[in-house]
């Protein structure tokens, strides 16, 4: 039995393309050699990339308290929107206390 550290690894995206590609054959093959009603017994499932080991991050868990997604007022047209708002509403201000 080999180790894991042992084993040439094959890069994931060259081992889902080459299974991918296998699995695409038989199908074909069977479809080829089908003679009967029922298409869906004769193909072969389609199958789930397992690529030995992990691929992907796994996902990261918010903070309580957060809010998913992309937050508009970090951008900088809302912080200007703001800011203009803000420099209005302290010239009214300015023109109610002169009066």
């Amino acid at each position: 039995m080999q180790r894991e550290e042992d084993r040439v690894r094959e890069a994931p995206a060259e081992r889902r393309r080459r299974t991918r590609r296998a699995e695409r054959h038989r199908t074909s093959e069977a479809i080829h050699v089908f003679d009967g009603e029922d298409l869906d017994a004769v193909v072969p499932m389609k199958s789930v990339h397992d690529v030995g080991h992990k691929t992907s991050r796994p996902q990261k868990v918010p903070k309580p308290g957060r809010r998913p997604g992309f937050k508009v007022w970090k951008t900088p047209f809302w912080k200007r929107r703001k800011a203009v708002r803000r420099q209005k509403a302290l010239a009214e201000r300015v023109l109610i206390e002169e009066e």
